[in-house]
C-alpha cells in the first residue's frame, strides 16, 4: 500500500434537525452553542503554533441559517472564520431522502453553497450526506451540472448498506458523473493505493457538537503516531476531492441505481407529504405564470423551508422519549394516551432498552415532534404573498376527502362483472371495488381479472415479519443491538392481545353507481371491510374509490377517500395497486429527480423492493404507452406490495405496481400512527398503437 503522506481530518458533527430533541431546540443548540464553540476551538487553535488545528465542515444551510440569524458580532466571527478555511461547508445543504425531492427543490439546496462560494469567493465540488443508506442516480445529473464532482455518503451502521467499492464513478444514463466513497458507517478512514493523501473521519455523534480541545489535541496524537511519516491536517472535503479526481481515470464504474432503504418512513405521514407534493405543484405553476420570482426573497424562503420536509429527520427519537412496550393493542393504546404519561416498561425482556429514556415522558410530547414537521409547510406558504397563500389554501381544501352528495335520480346503480361504456372505455368492476376489465377504442385490453386496476388492500404485521427483515437487512447488531432493536423494530409486539399476525386484507362493495356529467363518467365505489379492523387495527371506517372517465380523451382518474381512521400503534400498512397489462412489462420506467429509471436496475443490497417516485411511472411498449402518475402517495413497490421485506430479489413487473399509501413500520424518527383523512389522487392514461 503507498505510504500516506498526508492525512486530511475531516471535523464534523452530524446534524439531524430534530430526532435528540425537538427540531427548533436542536437548531437553537447549534446556534447558541454548538457553532459558537466550533468558532472557540477553532480560534484558540489558530493562534497556538503546531499542526494541531480545527476546521469544522458542515452542510451550507447550517452555515447560511446562522449567517441570517446571528448577532452583528457573531456574524462577524463566523465570517472570519470562513474567510480563513476555520468554518467550511460542503456542496449540499443536509442530509435529505433526495428521492422525496423534484429537481427544481434539489437544485435549490444546492444554490446555498453556490451563493456561499460567490460571496466569500470558494469554490466547492465535494459534498457529503450521512446516514440514510442510499440514495438515487437521479441526482448525479444534477450535481455533475453544478461541479459537485465527490460526494461522500455514510451508511447508518446497522443497516445493509449497498454492495459497491468503496470508492467508484457513479455514471448516469447521460453520461454525467463523479466520483463516490461510500462507507457503511458515518464516516471512516479512506486510503487508496497509488494515493499518497488519505482521509479520515473525525465524527461526534447525532448534535453532539464539535470535540473539545483535549479530544482534538488526543485524536492529532493518536494519528500521527499511528501515521508516523505523514502530515495530520484539519482539512476538507474538496482538498480531498481535488487529490482524489486524479486517480478518477483508474475507480470502477457503477451505472446502477442505488435507491433508499429507509424512504418507506416517507410513507408515515400521508398527509404531510401529500400537500407537500401540492406545493412542489404549484410552486412550478406560479413560475410558469409569473406569479412567482425564481429569484426572489420570496421563492428562497420558501424552498428553504419547504427543503425541510425531505430531511432525512421525522422526529423524536422513540426510544428517548416514548419508551413504552406495553401499550400496542387498540384499548391499551388509546388509554395509554389519554393517560399521557409513560410509566416504566412492565417487559423485562427489553429492560436493556431503557438506559436513554428520559424520566418524564409523554405522548403528546412525542406527537409534538411531527406536528412540528408539517410546520414546515406553513413556514412555506409565510413566505408567499397573500394571493398565493390563499391559492395554495384553495388546493388544500381540494384535497379534503368527501365524496359530494348526489340524488337518487342522478345515480344509476351499476352491478359488479357488468361491462359498461364509459368515456372511452368499455370498463367492468370487480367485488373489490377494483377496474377487473378495460378495453379502449381500439379494442386494446388494458385489464382483465388477473391484472387490475384500483385495488385497495390493508395489510398487518406481526413479529416474524420483524424476524425476517432484521435477519435480512440489519447488520452490527453485536455492537449496536442497544438501540438498533428498538429503531428498525417494534420491541413488545409479541406480547399484544389479541395477538398481531401477518395478513392482506381486500375490500367488498358496498354500493356502486355511476353519475354521468357532460362531459365525464364518475362510478363511484363504496368500500367495506371487517368491523375488527378498524376496533383493533387502523384501517378507515369508510372508504370510497372514484373513477372518473374523461369523454374526449383516454385518461381515468382515480381517487381514494379515506375517513375516520382511528390511530393504530400496531404495524399495518395500506396499498393501492395497478396491474395495467402489458407485453413488454420490462419497459417500465420510474421518475426520479427528472429521471426515467428502471425498477430492474439496481444494485445489490440497494433497494430493489421500494422506491419514491417524483410523478409516476411510465410505460412505453410495442402496443402502446401508459402514463401512471401519483399525486400524492410517491412511495411504490415494483411487482407486488413489499415491506419488512429485504431480499435482494425483483419483483416481476408484470405484477403491476403498488402504491404504499400509508405505514408505520418504522421503531423510531418517523410517525409511528396516523389519523388524519385523506384523499389519495392518481391519473391513469392509457395510449394503444396500431397493431398488424
Amino acid at each position: 500500500m503507498t505510504t500516506i503522506k498526508r492525512l486530511h481530518v475531516i471535523f464534523k458533527t452530524h446534524l439531524d434537525i430534530g430526532f435528540t430533541d425537538l427540531a427548533e431546540r436542536v437548531l437553537e443548540r447549534y446556534m447558541t452553542q454548538f457553532i459558537p464553540q466550533a468558532l472557540d476551538l477553532s480560534e484558540q487553535l489558530a493562534l497556538e503554533e503546531g499542526n494541531v488545528k480545527f476546521v469544522w465542515t458542515t452542510g451550507s444551510w447550517l452555515i447560511n441559517e446562522f449567517l441570517t440569524t446571528a448577532q452583528p458580532e457573531m456574524r462577524d466571527r463566523m465570517e472570519k472564520a470562513i474567510r480563513e478555511n476555520r468554518i467550511v461547508w460542503h456542496g449540499l445543504p443536509f442530509t435529505t431522502h433526495r428521492e422525496l425531492m423534484d429537481a427544481k427543490l434539489f437544485e435549490f439546496g444546492i444554490s446555498l453553497s453556490r451563493k456561499l462560494d460567490e460571496r466569500y469567493g470558494k469554490k466547492t465540488i465535494a459534498a457529503k450526506m450521512t446516514d440514510v443508506t442510499g440514495h438515487t442516480i437521479g441526482m448525479v445529473p444534477i450535481l455533475e451540472r453544478n461541479n459537485i464532482q465527490f460526494l461522500h455518503l455514510g451508511a447508518n451502521p446497522v443497516c445493509k448498506h449497498p454492495q459497491v467499492p468503496p470508492v467508484f464513478v457513479w455514471r448516469a444514463a447521460d453520461g454525467s458523473e463523479l466520483v463516490v466513497n461510500y462507507t457503511n458507517d458515518y464516516g471512516t478512514q479512506l486510503q487508496i493505493e497509488g494515493l499518497e493523501d488519505a482521509l479520515y473521519f473525525a465524527y461526534t455523534g447525532d448534535n453532539h457538537g464539535p470535540p473539545s480541545i483535549e479530544d482534538v489535541r488526543k485524536l492529532y496524537a493518536l494519528l500521527q503516531e499511528k501515521y508516523p511519516e505523514a502530515t495530520i491536517m484539519a482539512s476538507t472535503l474538496d482538498a480531498f476531492a481535488e487529490k482524489i479526481l486524479e486517480l478518477k481515470h483508474q475507480l470502477p464504474v457503477i451505472t446502477e441505481e442505488i435507491g433508499d432503504s429507509w424512504i418507506h418512513g416517507a410513507a408515515s405521514d400521508p398527509w404531510k407529504i401529500a400537500r407537500y407534493r401540492e406545493l412542489l405543484r404549484l410552486r412550478d405553476q406560479w413560475i410558469d405564470a409569473g406569479k412567482l420570482d425564481p429569484q426572489s426573497e420570496s421563492y428562497a424562503v420558501f424552498c428553504n423551508r419547504l427543503m425541510l420536509v425531505p430531511e432525512h429527520t421525522w422526529g423524536m427519537n422513540e426510544h428517548v422519549y416514548l419508551l413504552d412496550y406495553d401499550h400496542y393493542s387498540a384499548a391499551n393504546f388509546a388509554a395509554a394516551r389519554a393517560r399521557d404519561k409513560v410509566s416504566e416498561p412492565r417487559t423485562d425482556k427489553y429492560a436493556y432498552l431503557s438506559w436513554p429514556a428520559k424520566a418524564e415522558r409523554s405522548y403528546s410530547m412525542f406527537e409534538s415532534s411531527w406536528k412540528e414537521q408539517r410546520d414546515y409547510l406553513d413556514q412555506a406558504l409565510a413566505a408567499l404573498d397573500d394571493a398565493l397563500a390563499a391559492e395554495a389554501g384553495e388546493a388544500f381544501e381540494r384535497m379534503k376527502p368527501g365524496i359530494e352528495h348526489f340524488s337518487e335520480n342522478e345515480r344509476v346503480t351499476l352491478e359488479v362483472n357488468e361491462c359498461y361504456d364509459l368515456g372511452q372505455f368499455r370498463v367492468s368492476f370487480g367485488s373489490d371495488g377494483s377496474i377487473n376489465e378495460l378495453v379502449d377504442s381500439n379494442g386494446k385490453l388494458w385489464a382483465d381479472d388477473e391484472h387490475r386496476l384500483g385495488i385497495y388492500s390493508y395489510e398487518t404485521f406481526a413479529k416474524e415479519n420483524y424476524d425476517r427483515f432484521f435477519k435480512e437487512y440489519v447488520t452490527n447488531l453485536k455492537v449496536h443491538h442497544r438501540w438498533a432493536d428498538n429503531d428498525l423494530g417494534k420491541p413488545g409486539l409479541e406480547y399484544a392481545e389479541p395477538r398481531p399476525e401477518h395478513k392482506r386484507y381486500f375490500p367488498v362493495v358496498k354500493s356502486l353507481y355511476l353519475i354521468q356529467k357532460s362531459d365525464r363518467s364518475i362510478v363511484l365505489a363504496e368500500l367495506k371491510l371487517p368491523s375488527f379492523l378498524y376496533e383493533q387495527y387502523g384501517t378507515p371506517r369508510k372508504m370510497t374509490i372514484a373513477y372518473t372517465f374523461l369523454h374526449t380523451d383516454s385518461q381515468i382518474e382515480v381517487e381514494l377517500h379515506a375517513m375516520e381512521k382511528p390511530a393504530c400503534r400496531l404495524p399495518e400498512s395500506a396499498w393501492l395497486s395497478f396491474v395495467p397489462l402489458t407485453d413488454s412489462p420490462h419497459h417500465w420506467k420510474m421518475e426520479k429527480l427528472g429521471a426515467r429509471l428502471s425498477p430492474l436496475f439496481v444494485v445489490k443490497d440497494g433497494n430493489r423492493n421500494m422506491h419514491s417516485v417524483e410523478n409516476g411511472i411510465y410505460y412505453e411498449g410495442p402496443e402502446g404507452s401508459i402514463a401512471l402518475e401519483t399525486l400524492d402517495a410517491p412511495v411504490v413497490c415494483p411487482g407486488e406490495p413489499r415491506l419488512l421485506q429485504f431480499d435482494n430479489s425483483f419483483a416481476p413487473l408484470d405484477g403491476g405496481f403498488h402504491f404504499n399509501l400509508h405505514n408505520n413500520v418504522w421503531g423510531t424518527n418517523f410517525a409511528m400512527w396516523f389519523e388524519d383523512e385523506m384523499k389519495y389522487r392518481f391519473r391513469l392514461t392509457l395510449l394503444a398503437n396500431r397493431m398488424l
